[in-house]
């Protein structure tokens, strides 16, 4: 149920003044009139008595309404915890109704097996990293013998060749057989066959170093992950709080067989919240930062909205106040919270002194001891006040003006005690 109240907000203070009235009606003879046609300045005379009206003036602010609506607390984050990976509860650490804090353990699976599969992963490792040490070693050995082979190789086809010039050179002249000429020939062919097949050995040699080095680095870093894969393993034998808050309820118990769908335990945060639903029409008044007020067992605490999604959800805006959790309040607890709207800001007058004639409203104004009709905009009604516009701050404005109230009629106003303004 939603509770309303009006209230006005002005930055000036400014005194109500209420006017006695008693009704005078219309003179014998006399017959009821529009109050827009009226007479203008009626003489006094016999049958003619000023009329007495109760008046207030006017001020200018803000037409504040203050809605109420229920408000429940609850904790920011509410998580079920699962675990990483499946094993038997050896141990269950703490209770449900405890604080806990950040990684404190809340369930020990048993973490037998998992040590031993960090030894075995550390043996693999290792001896992956020797096998490529041993690789590497041997390819540095390898490389600088073939590649003297290569160099040897280029040395005698360059012996070669000269003595395969010379023949022929000495052959053009009669100083060589033809038999010289082709046993040079024949050394050179050699010559050029041993370099490539040197040339060949040390590429084939590099090729399948680099390969198997390759192999082998691979062999070490799959090594290398299951190991810590092992170790991530033993860590999660450990189910952890993620957060620091309080247990809501551990689900296991020793000797269960966890599986990582299994939810270990509940855990609320400590950060308190307070979640509520408003009308779509008010949700765009309350963006995020608006403060609003939580009333509990009699204590009242100012909160701030700190959720707006203003998009309505089964026909009202669902929204979230923080509270401090400095603030002793209950997980659980069922308050009233409370929030203004602010209508519009114009003239703040009674409703009472609203009067409309066709589709034209309007308000009698006092001056100069006469009342005058003066036209008016409505925009904004709740309860007793409204919010218009078409008159000034200070105008002495008539309430609830009596029957036979003419547009310049004259009347008389009595003074009475002052009341407070509602502010």
């Amino acid at each position: 149920m939603r509770k309303l109240s009006i209230l006005f907000r002005t930055g000036v203070t400014v005194a109500s003044l209420a006017l006695a009235f008693t009704v005078v009606g219309c003179a014998p003879g006399q017959k009821p009139a529009d109050p827009l046609k009226g007479a203008g300045s009626p003489a006094r005379g016999p049958g003619i008595a000023d009329i007495s009206v109760q008046a207030t003036p006017v001020v200018n602010g803000a037409l504040v309404v203050e809605h109420q609506t229920s408000g429940t607390v609850k904790p920011v984050m509410q998580s079920q915890v699962v675990g990483q990976i499946s094993g038997v509860v050896a141990r269950v650490a703490r209770k449900a109704g405890d604080w806990v804090d950040k990684d404190d353990t809340v369930i020990q699976l048993d973490d037998s097996q998992l040590r031993l599969s960090v030894k075995t992963a550390q043996a693999s490792l290792e001896s992956a990293r020797i096998n490529l040490s041993t690789a590497q070693d041997t390819t540095k050995q390898a490389n600088p013998r073939l590649d003297l082979q290569v160099r040897s190789a280029e040395s005698a086809l360059s012996v070669a060749q000269t003595n395969y010039d010379s023949r022929k050179a000495l052959f053009a002249l009669g100083g060589a057989t033809s038999t010289d000429v082709d046993r040079a020939k024949g050394d050179l062919d050699t010559a050029q066959a041993n370099l490539q097949a040197a040339r060949t050995a040390l590429d084939q040699n590099q090729k399948a170093d680099v390969q198997n080095i390759a192999q082998l680095k691979l062999a070490a870093d799959q090594a290398d992950f299951a190991l810590q894969q092992a170790q991530l393993n033993l860590q999660h034998a450990a189910i952890k709080a993620p957060y620091a808050g309080r247990l809501v309820a551990v689900n296991v118990m020793p000797g269960e067989l966890v599986s990582q769908a299994t939810p270990a335990f509940v855990l609320a945060s400590q950060d308190r919240e307070v979640d509520f639903s408003v009308p779509p029409a008010d949700a765009a008044s309350l963006p995020v930062g608006t403060p609003v007020t939580f009333a509990l067992n009699g204590n009242s605490y100012p909160l701030r909205v700190s959720q707006s999604p203003q998009v309505p959800l089964n026909g009202v805006v669902p929204m979230v106040a923080a509270a401090p959790s400095s603030l002793p309040l209950s997980f659980g607890a069922i308050g009233t919270l409370s929030y203004s709207l602010t209508l519009a800001r114009g003239a703040l007058v009674p409703t009472g002194s609203l009067q409309t004639n066709e589709d034209r409203n309007f308000v009698f104004v006092v001056e100069g001891g006469k009342a005058l009709v003066r036209p008016i905009t409505i925009l904004a009604e709740s309860g007793n006040s409204a919010a218009v516009s078409g008159v000034s701050a200070g105008n002495l404005i008539v309430v609830n003006p009596p029957p036979g109230l003419l547009d310049g009629s004259i009347v008389k106003t009595q003074a009475v005690a002052a009341t407070e303004d509602s502010k």
